[in-house]
């Protein structure tokens, strides 16, 4: 089977020839399937979100090769890279990441604001999504209104707003109690039965260990241990 994200021997130094470059990977070969849940592993430091930003074409690297579909990415300008980024993936950050004065529909809307969607379209699929993850109540608050759990339930739907086939999320439970973490992971258990490619990036032992997940990836100083 082709893989749908093929990382190639790559590696990504930060600062070069700096007295404070680092080295966050090493030469990381990963193959990732379609449908497959999986969830990067490893210490602080250990280059977890480095590798997502890869996977997600939202970083290129020093070296090394990172193909999608068999078309590889590393090069492409930027214009492009951002359809690819548009056209295939959804990201939940660690921190959120939302407009705090802006409203939930807003904040949702926000990664269809570069595309020529029709108006209707944009609305029909806010409404989608707001239903989904039980937001519709609170679309015309504003984000800092609302709890942590609720910001998390955002994020995640303006991650989907796109219809992404791959959900990138770096550390989804790192901000919430374990009633609010489970209810996260049955989310994301909805997402991987209707066909969406899922790569998490956790040391959250709940996460790491849950039925979810498909496969485990550990790193260490950037390598694959």
């Amino acid at each position: 089977m082709t893989p749908l994200i093929q990382i190639d021997q790559v590696s990504q130094t930060f600062n070069r020839h700096q007295p404070d470059e680092v080295q966050a990977l090493r030469d990381v070969s990963l193959d990732l399937q379609t449908g497959e849940t999986t969830v990067l592993t490893g210490p602080s430091g250990s280059g977890k979100t480095s590798l997502l930003s890869l996977i997600g074409c939202m970083a290129r690297p020093t070296s090394g090769r990172v193909h999608l579909e068999q078309r590889e990415v590393t090069r492409l300008p930027e214009r492009f890279l951002a359809e690819v980024r548009r056209e295939n993936f959804g990201f939940v950050f660690q921190q959120f990441n939302l407009l705090r004065d802006l409203t939930v529909t807003d904040n949702i809307l926000l990664p269809l604001t570069p595309t020529s969607l029709p108006a209707r379209e944009m609305r029909n699929r806010a409404e989608e999504v707001l239903e989904r993850f039980d937001l519709t109540r609170r679309a015309t608050l504003k984000v800092r209104q609302l709890s942590g759990g609720e910001q998390q339930r955002v994020a995640i739907a303006r991650a989907l707003i796109n219809r992404p086939r791959v959900l990138i999320a770096d550390e989804p439970t790192a901000h919430l109690d374990h009633a609010l973490a489970e209810g996260l992971m049955e989310l994301l258990s909805s997402l991987k039965t209707d066909g969406t490619t899922l790569i998490l990036a956790s040391h959250d032992p709940f996460v790491i260990d849950h039925p979810l997940i498909d496969r485990r990836v550990q790193l260490h100083d950037g390598a694959l241990a």
